[in-house]
C-alpha cells in the first residue's frame, strides 16, 4: 500500500530580494527628502548649502513630477508659489512666444512671488520632469532661517533676463499717430472749414499747422521731420 500525502495551500512570505524592490518602488518620505537634499547638493546654485539647510529645504516644500508636459506658472496671475527644477526642461512663455528655456538646478517664480506682482510668463515643462514646489508662506520663512536661500534667490533673479509683458513688448514706432487732444468744436470747425477752402484735406493742414508751431516754439531747432 502506497502512502499518501495532503497537499495543503501555504502562504509563501516574500522574499528578501521582493522586499526590496517594494521598497524601492515606494520610498519613505524621509528617504525622498534625503535623495532630493542630495539632488540639490550637485547643483552649482546650491553648494554653499549646508546639508542641514537642504534638509530643511527640501522638507519645506512638495516634490512633484509629471511624465508629460504641463503648466507651473500662467502668465497675469497671481504669484502663490516658486520651484526647483530637480529634471527635465521648462520653457518660458511670453503670449505664445518661448522666450527662454531653463534647465535642472534653477529657481523658478520667485521674483513675482517676492515683489507680489502678477505672474509676467507662462512656464511650463517640456516633457517629463520633477520640482519642488514651495509656498509663499514658507519661502518667506526660510529666507529668515536660511540667508544663503536669500543670496541664492538674489543671484538668480539677477540672472534671469526681466520679463516684458506681452503688452508692452518694444515694436517699430509707427510712422504716424492720432493727435491725442481736446480742443473746442468751434475752433476744430473753423480749421477744417479753412482746409476745404485751401484744397488741402485736414490731416495735410494739421500736420502743416504744427509744424509751424514747432518751428515758432523751438528756437530753429527743427528736429527730425
Amino acid at each position: 500500500m502506497v502512502a499518501t500525502r495532503n497537499v495543503t495551500n501555504v502562504s509563501v512570505p516574500p522574499s528578501a530580494s521582493q522586499d526590496r524592490n517594494s521598497r524601492r518602488k515606494s520610498p519613505t518620505p524621509e528617504l525622498r527628502e534625503v535623495h532630493d537634499a542630495g539632488r540639490l547638493r550637485e547643483f552649482t546654485a546650491f553648494d554653499k548649502f549646508s546639508d542641514h539647510e537642504l534638509l530643511r529645504l527640501v522638507r519645506a516644500a512638495r516634490h512633484e513630477s509629471k511624465s508629460k508636459p504641463w503648466p507651473l506658472i500662467h502668465e497675469q496671475t497671481p504669484s502663490d508659489a516658486c520651484y526647483i527644477l530637480l529634471s527635465g526642461e521648462i520653457g518660458v512663455y511670453v503670449g505664445r512666444d518661448c522666450i527662454a528655456t531653463v534647465g535642472p538646478g534653477e529657481v523658478i517664480g520667485e521674483s513675482a512671488l517676492r515683489r507680489g506682482k502678477l505672474r509676467s510668463a507662462t512656464v511650463t515643462t517640456t516633457g517629463p520632469a520633477e520640482v519642488l514646489r514651495i509656498e509663499r508662506d514658507d519661502l518667506a520663512g526660510l529666507l529668515d532661517e536660511i540667508p544663503v536661500l536669500r543670496a541664492t534667490i538674489e543671484a538668480t533673479v539677477a540672472r534671469h533676463v526681466p520679463v516684458v509683458p506681452a503688452g508692452a513688448r518694444t515694436e517699430p514706432e509707427p510712422k504716424r499717430s492720432r493727435v491725442n487732444a481736446s480742443v473746442p468744436t468751434d475752433l476744430v470747425r473753423r480749421f477744417e472749414q479753412a482746409a476745404n477752402i485751401a484744397g488741402v484735406n485736414v490731416a495735410a493742414a494739421l500736420e502743416d499747422a504744427l509744424t509751424r508751431w514747432i518751428e515758432r516754439n523751438s528756437g530753429g531747432d527743427h528736429g527730425d521731420r
